[in-house]
């Protein structure tokens, strides 16, 4: 039987994991080249422990924690946002009910029958359990056991993306992966070509005007301090900037628009941020935000960077979501490809579409806002559903937690006009007597919980 040859284009982490995830799920009539001729540009990734990219990887999150080159990721501070506040995007395990009804419920019953003016996201603030474990720089890994406080955190690993995709290309080649140039890619008739490669990008679903930003610049410089477990995100004069910092090397970035900001501006904005420092590299690159609608055409498909970017926050999230999409739409025979790219087409935009409003929405509800494009249809649905109802926020079909919607609305401001009915048949004092207990009890664990330092420095091979 004649083997049907997949070609991926460009040499960075997409491609290697790609490479790697189609070499496993393949049958043996498959087989992979990857044309070795760039690469991407994704310098730190956020990838959840039982994602694909770790899947593939085979225990390389444990190696580069070990080598100092990952972290534990549990969200994103997002400083002077609302009225000089930090907000905390988070993450978590669902609340539990309370006599069946949900909690975000009860509190905002709670919010407008009191009488001391307590505002919902004040109410709702000490149940952002995993938030107030990053801000406090604690961590420790969740339990199983749902009774524990701990089973609510969901944390994320933090990667070193370059040393990432140096172990999914050894994993690739090793499952018989090889890499070709131009020239030899030039003779092979591919019976599917994947495109990972920057440049190649021409995004239809245009995200500049929403989030504000074409280009990006990177600092990657000398670490100063004890990474913390959060990616920390403020908006300067000249654009939003991104702060991640690892063991090894911290990663400082600034979005801006080239229209309003010059690069010296924007060097001049993050200096200004982190102040004199050992800058061990600098980039500066077109880093328009968007992603594509249709990224599989034919036997073409847009991957990684060439089919969506949004960030340091998101632009790893989103290649594991492209991965976990491709792993269950593969075709094994060329009648199948059409099918395959109609469901993976339709999942993927679903969620990126899905990310990119909650991205858009923080960035409507903080400092200059109001220079951004409005809502968005889905958005606006979203916010409208929580409005009036405050018990669900997902679009249809959209396989999202609806209590992580709650959460980031309720801190942003955005305020619930009525709670689900059932929460009136509730003794009040005795629901909130229920919270206030949990509360108590992640607040005893809290402490006893070791700092993020400490977790690290556990886990670091001796020099």
């Amino acid at each position: 039987m004649t083997a049907r040859t997949w070609v991926i284009h460009g040499g960075g982490l997409a491609a290697w994991a790609a490479a790697a995830l189609l070499a496993r799920d393949l049958t043996s009539d498959h087989n992979v080249v990857v044309v070795d001729d760039a690469a991407d540009t994704v310098d730190v990734v956020l990838a959840d422990p039982d994602g694909m990219l770790l899947q593939l990887a085979d225990g390389a999150a444990d190696d580069l924690l070990a080598d100092g080159q990952a972290g534990f990721c549990l969200g994103a501070l997002w400083r002077d946002w609302r009225a000089g506040k930090d907000i905390a995007v988070a993450h978590q395990e669902p609340l539990p009910n309370i006599d069946g009804v949900a909690i975000p419920d009860l509190v905002h019953r709670a919010a407008t029958s009191a009488t001391e003016g307590h505002s919902y996201a004040d109410l709702l603030a000490p149940l952002q359990f995993q938030a107030r474990a990053m801000i406090a720089g604690h961590y420790a890994h969740p339990s199983a056991d749902r009774q524990s406080p701990r089973s609510l955190l969901k944390p994320q690993i933090i990667l070193d993306g370059i040393a990432l995709a140096t172990r999914l290309k050894a994993k690739a080649q090793q499952l018989g992966v090889t890499a070709v140039c131009e020239t030899e890619a030039a003779e092979l008739s591919p019976f599917m070509t994947l495109d990972t490669r920057p440049a190649a990008f021409a995004g239809d679903a245009d995200w500049r005007t929403r989030l504000g930003h074409d280009r990006r610049l990177t600092m990657y410089v000398r670490p100063r301090r004890a990474p913390q477990p959060y990616v920390e995100m403020r908006l300067l004069a000249q654009g939003l900037a991104t702060h991640v910092a690892l063991p090894h090397v911290e990663i400082v970035s600034l979005d801006y628009d080239s229209a309003l900001v010059t690069t010296d501006q924007a060097r001049s904005g993050i200096t200004s941020l982190i102040g004199e420092t050992d800058i061990l590299q600098e980039t500066d690159a077109s880093s328009g935000p968007g992603f594509v609608r249709t990224p599989w055409r034919d036997k073409t498909l847009a991957f990684g960077l060439a089919a969506a970017r949004f960030g340091p926050l998101m632009d790893g999230v989103c290649l594991d979501e492209q991965l976990r999409r491709l792993a269950t739409h593969l075709p094994g025979a060329p009648d199948q490809v059409s099918a395959c790219a109609a469901a993976y087409n339709q999942a993927l935009a679903r969620d990126l579409g899905h990310r990119a409003d909650r991205l858009h929405l923080i960035r409507l509800q903080g400092p200059g806002g109001e220079r951004l494009a409005p809502l968005g249809p889905d958005l606006q649905r979203r916010i409208d559903l929580f409005q009036s109802r405050n018990a669900s926020v997902a679009l249809d079909g959209d396989p999202y937690d609806a209590q992580h919607w709650i959460m980031l609305m309720a801190s942003l401001g955005l305020q619930a006009r009525r709670h689900d009915v059932q929460a009136d048949r509730l003794n009040l004092s005795a629901a909130m007597g229920s919270i206030g207990r949990m509360v108590m009890a992640f607040d005893q664990t809290l402490a006893a919980m070791p700092s993020h330092e400490t977790v690290l420095n556990s886990l670091r091979r001796a020099d």
